[in-house]
């Protein structure tokens, strides 16, 4: 009877370990950023801040799949991550101090409480798990990219190029506007024939900034601006195309007719031309 007890005991023990194992990880989130932040000064730990939106499917899939890797989970332990979720929506405070308008957008601090990076985008367990191992070693950070590309600032090359849109991007992801519009002026001046064809496309970087800066005037304009600048290159139609779409997007319907109706005279023959003459026909009407 003690054997067949002792035995029904191990049989359980090992199904519930089994069970527990196959069981997803869980993050313990802090909804409270304030609090969550100053309880990570006061420990000198790390932190990571998950802005999120009910209606972004990028944001629900991390916490599907990314946030319940068992790995990343173990690393947020081991390193004594303060993990907070913010729904900036919601949380216009948050919003305003973190300067956060896309999603997801994971903000990481050290235990100094500085700001080290921020990372756009929907990424894997493995590959977050990377990104953060390499932030934690000053690897991609802002400074990082910062210190490489000042050794060949004035270089023409691929290189260079490289690093200033990728600290072009950081500094959109921190809302840092001035700064990007400046390297992208950089790029413009290194690139001024367009002979590597960065010009061009930094321009139309420059209209997408301005979009996001919300300066809707200043965005169309330097999009359309890369039809006179270089008439010859991929942006210059994708340019009107932008500036049309962009229109649409607030709510000027007469300013995109406008610009659809200039688009087929200058690229006839493009291929959306079909498309843009039944875009005509549809804002048309909406626009008497």
């Amino acid at each position: 009877m003690n054997n067949r007890f002792f035995l029904t005991m191990i049989i359980f023990m090992v199904m519930f370990v089994g069970f527990s194992m196959r069981m997803p990880a869980q993050i313990a989130w802090e909804s409270d950023w304030a609090k969550g932040m100053k309880d990570a000064a006061a420990k000198q730990h790390p932190v990571l801040l998950d802005f999120y939106t009910d209606w972004c499917p990028h944001c629900k899939h991390l916490d599907a799949t990314t946030f319940k890797e068992p790995k990343l989970v173990n690393y947020f332990k081991t390193e004594k991550y303060v993990l907070i979720k913010i729904n900036p929506e919601k949380d216009k405070g948050a919003e305003s101090k973190f300067k956060v308008f896309s999603y997801p957008t994971l903000i990481v601090y050290n235990g100094k409480g500085e700001e080290v990076d921020r990372i756009l985008g929907y990424l894997s367990g493995e590959e977050l798990l990377k990104a953060l191992d390499d932030l934690k070693k000053g690897i991609g950070t802002l400074d990082d990219l910062l210190k490489k590309q000042k050794k060949i600032a004035d270089q023409q090359s691929k290189e260079n190029f490289e690093l200033l849109s990728m600290i072009i991007n950081k500094y959109i992801a921190r809302a840092d506007y001035t700064e990007a519009l400046a390297l992208v002026a950089r790029i413009v001046e290194l690139d001024k024939d367009n002979a590597m064809n960065k010009a061009s496309k930094a321009i139309f970087q420059k209209g997408y900034i301005y979009y996001k800066w919300k300066k809707y005037k200043e965005a169309v304009e330097a999009l359309l601006a890369i039809r006179t600048l270089y008439p010859k290159s991929e942006e210059a139609p994708m340019g009107y195309l932008t500036a049309g779409y962009y229109c649409e997007k607030i709510g000027d319907k007469p300013g995109a007719l406008k610009i659809y109706k200039e688009f087929l005279v200058y690229f006839p023959d493009y291929s959306e031309a079909g498309k843009i003459a039944d875009k005509i026909k549809g804002l048309e009407p909406k626009t008497k």
